[in-house]
């Protein structure tokens, strides 16, 4: 009896402060990913928020850059699109943490020679192999985060991974953004300071995936699935799609919430850094102005993130996706006002996105770990990122030639209008839901 007793004790869930953690996973691994999330979304935000630097190096018009800014972010996410809801299914097979070190790796070298670009094919080129390893430890830090938590502890759990991702952006905001600015005050021309800056963050990238490897478990799959098919359960995810209107929802606010880190990333660091220099500052300086900027509206949304949790448990699911979504909405209709981005509209205008983006990710999240079904969690959580994958595509292309043809403005009133139409959307399945439950409760009635 005492070794019974003892058993169960030993295969009793485990606790990380407030979350109560699934089956199988430690303080250890579920800490882990927490830090891997942070360095991840920081690492992945980087590269975009310093291409203008690269642009002004390379010489680039800068009635072209708002183009190549959606182009580049485009390709690399065609290539998520291509790899990612496959790489969900493969995981399934072999595990998370094999593919999410193979493509921290990749990341590494992406980080290494992208720098070394002499032209914009070349920087397509590189952007397009980095694309490779970011698509592999999206999906596998996803697909994890959806895994390491129990039900009952969801919402706050996604709240932290917003908490988690909002201070990896910070962190690129505050202190990465200033590695340029760094070196070439110590000497360092232009050029030579971009490139130790990617080098230092190849090194980064490296470490983190020792720690992952150290520090993350790969979650068993049954038996059955782990022969199955990697196309097959690509296949599936859409299916549990359409015949889930949850499920199909969640794919709907990937479109939306991945876009709006990318379009704020992407476009606000360009128009800032350009205005920079038009008023006569260094591309350095620029590029730290920006990041000053951008950091303001990722740390209100770091704050924001964890009470966003909390709401999202305390509401109906669906109810507090439709505030979410509707907060994100405001937030970049805001942006979409501003003249001057080197003035003080610029600053209350990013409050408010940081806070509508923050509340669009952490919704997100919820929804499709929610209703993501566990046998089937690896192909539903890679179209999910598919889905997301499809909106940056789609947005950042557009966005950039609203923003070379009708002005810096233009993608943030655009994704206003992406998130209005997801407010909708979880507006009326919520109230379909409603009613759904008022005529199941009269029928018990009677």
């Amino acid at each position: 009896m005492d070794n019974a007793q003892a058993g169960s004790l030993e295969a009793a869930p485990a606790r990380l402060g407030p979350f109560h953690l699934s089956a199988g996973t430690s303080r250890g691994n579920a800490a882990t990913l927490l830090f891997g999330t942070f360095s991840t979304i920081g690492l992945v935000t980087f590269l975009s928020f310093v291409n203008p630097y690269l642009f002004h190096v390379l010489g680039i018009p800068t009635d072209q850059q708002g183009a190549l800014s959606g182009l580049l972010v485009s390709l690399s996410e065609i290539t998520v699109v291509l790899l990612g809801a496959g790489v969900g299914a493969w995981s399934d097979r072999v595990g998370r943490r094999p593919v999410l070190i193979a493509g921290l790796g990749i990341m590494a070298l992406g980080f290494v020679v992208y720098p070394l670009a002499p032209s914009v094919a070349w920087l397509v080129a590189l952007r397009l192999l980095y694309a490779v390893g970011m698509a592999a430890a999206i999906v596998m830090l996803s697909t994890s985060i959806a895994e390491y938590v129990a039900e009952r502890s969801r919402g706050r759990w996604m709240g932290a991974v917003g908490v988690c991702n909002g201070l990896g952006v910070v962190v690129t905001a505050t202190v990465l953004a200033k590695l340029p600015l760094v070196f070439a005050s110590n000497g360092f021309s232009e050029v030579m300071a971009l490139r130790l800056s990617f080098w230092v963050l190849a090194l980064a990238v490296l470490l983190l995936a020792w720690l992952m490897r150290a520090g993350l478990r790969a979650p068993a799959q049954p038996a059955a699935r782990a022969r199955a098919n990697p196309l097959r359960l690509t296949l599936r995810g859409v299916a549990i799609g359409r015949a889930r209107p949850r499920v199909a929802l969640g794919y709907l606010t990937a479109f939306a919430a991945r876009s709006d880190l990318t379009v704020i990333t992407t476009f606000l660091s360009l128009w800032i850094v350009q205005a920079g220099l038009a008023a006569g500052m260094s591309v350095s300086a620029a590029t730290a102005r920006a990041g000053m900027v951008f950091g303001i509206s990722q740390a209100v949304g770091l704050l924001w993130s964890f009470g966003m949790g909390l709401v999202l448990d305390r509401l109906p699911r669906l109810a507090g996706v439709a505030i979410a979504f509707a907060a994100a909405a405001v937030g970049y209709l805001a942006l979409g006002l501003v003249d001057d981005p080197l003035g003080g509209a610029m600053i209350l205008a990013v409050i408010v996105a940081g806070l509508g983006e923050a509340s669009a990710v952490v919704s997100a999240g919820t929804l499709i770990g929610q209703e993501a079904p566990a046998e089937d969690r690896g192909a539903v959580l890679g179209t999910f990122t598919l889905a997301g994958s499809s909106g940056q595509i789609l947005l950042t292309v557009a966005g950039g030639q609203l923003f070379d043809v009708v002005g810096p403005h233009a993608p943030f009133v655009l994704m206003g209008a992406v998130n209005l139409l997801v407010f909708g959307a979880a507006l009326a399945a919520w109230r379909r839901d409603a009613r759904g439950r008022a005529r199941a409760a009269v029928v018990e009635g009677a």
